[in-house]
């Protein structure tokens, strides 16, 4: 349906000197944003780049004031482009009002006319476009069945569940069969298993309907799920662009390492990284790893020196070992038990860190008492390096 691209694209607010307010006697300075501040304003969005291919699912993830949203809206027309270029099918779309840019969007409210039924609520916006009768009952009883709310197309929003409603609202945005559908964190305002069942929904939606996908939330869970490409943004720049596995194997910073994957990757500092015998290999807390030739070849090709590193291991890559010889030793200070697995919260070097290991390797009977000492290592082939000054990944 559409090829998007977002070219250099700026989002820069006006800077504006509020009254201010007066503050308590010893009360701390609080800092509210890491945003750019330059003489034109604050910079929401910097330098924004990414060619969206036809029928691709992007999810825009990050934490709150990181100017996902921002973004979101400067694609639908609702925010004014301050710099770059928007191009949907390859026109320029930056002076193109939203009416008429065939972009649909659903947000986290769901918006619904509480007086109309949910068959009215659909059909409205092709009533606004004065749509033939026939054609706008044939498409919202086509949405109706796609999205499996055909049976409620009588009904008023507040008979509805919140999974109901937010079907509804997905409803009202594909009956325009939009080139673009936009959604901003559709699923926020559900539960934790109706966002769920919601996640699945919107992968089944995804395959019936041919259209290109920009999503937006902070869970990195749903951007895991759902995107084919996943961009992470920080403080209004883009952090990396990649495919869930790309992120979740070869972050190319500490931010990135740290906001996907869950429980987040372990960061211990002082570890340092040498060369032994030709090899790279790291140390910390009396074990010596060496990196498998994937990882060897990186860190030549980039010429990396000896030095003080911060190293990161995922939860799931820790293995418990029975001897403290050549291991990383520490205090179990929280024991999780999660059915297929336990969380381990341990005491590394005055540091918390978080081991995971499968019920099924230490037996139902074996509990983890507090204050028990564990023994544990790694492999090289999942063990990364990042510089403690710039948070860079070593490898990339």
């Amino acid at each position: 349906m559409a090829e998007v691209k977002l070219c250099n694209i700026k989002k820069i607010y006006p800077n504006s000197e509020p009254a201010k307010k007066k503050k308590k006697k010893g009360e701390p300075e609080v800092k509210k944003t890491n945003l750019k501040i330059t003489d034109e304003g604050v910079i929401a969005v910097e330098d924004f780049n990414i060619d969206i291919a036809d029928k691709e699912f992007i999810v825009l993830v990050g934490p709150s004031g990181c100017g996902k949203s921002t973004t979101l809206r400067m694609v639908a027309g609702l925010e004014e482009i301050s710099g770059g270029e928007l191009i949907i099918d390859g026109k320029v779309m930056n002076d193109v009002p939203p009416k008429d840019r065939d972009i649909a969007m659903v947000f986290q409210s769901y918006a619904l006319y509480p007086h109309m039924t949910v068959y009215d609520n659909m059909a409205f916006p092709l009533k606004m476009r004065k749509m033939d009768p026939k054609e706008i009952d044939e498409r919202v009883r086509r949405a109706a069945e796609t999205l499996d709310i055909t049976q409620y197309l009588d009904r008023k929003p507040k008979a509805l569940s919140g999974g109901q409603r937010q079907r509804v609202a997905i409803g009202r945005a594909i009956v325009r069969e939009p080139k673009v559908l936009l959604m901003d964190e559709p699923l926020s305002n559900l539960d934790a298993k109706l966002r769920n069942q919601m996640r699945a929904e919107i992968i089944k939606l995804r395959q019936k309907i041919n259209t290109t996908f920009i999503y937006v939330t902070h869970d990195q869970t749903e951007a895991m799920t759902l995107g084919d490409r996943i961009v992470i943004m920080k403080d209004g720049v883009v952090q990396q662009i990649g495919t869930p596995q790309e992120l979740f194997n070869h972050p190319k910073n500490t931010f990135v390492a740290t906001f996907i994957g869950m429980p987040s990757m372990n960061m211990f500092e002082g570890a340092e990284l040498d060369i032994v015998d030709g090899k790279y290999v790291v140390k910390f807390g009396g074990v010596t790893i060496e990196f498998s030739e994937e990882k060897q070849a990186k860190l030549a090709k980039n010429e990396v020196k000896p030095q003080s590193v911060i190293l990161g291991i995922r939860p799931q890559h820790i293995v418990l070992s029975d001897t403290p010889d050549n291991a990383v030793t520490g205090t179990v200070d929280v024991s999780e038990m999660m059915g297929s697995e336990v969380h381990l919260h341990v005491n590394v070097e005055g540091k918390d860190a978080i081991v995971i290991v499968p019920t099924m390797e230490i037996g139902e009977s074996r509990h983890f008492a507090r204050g028990e000492k564990l023994s544990f290592t790694f492999g090289g082939q999942v063990a990364l390096v990042f510089d403690p000054e710039t948070g860079k990944n070593l490898e990339e």
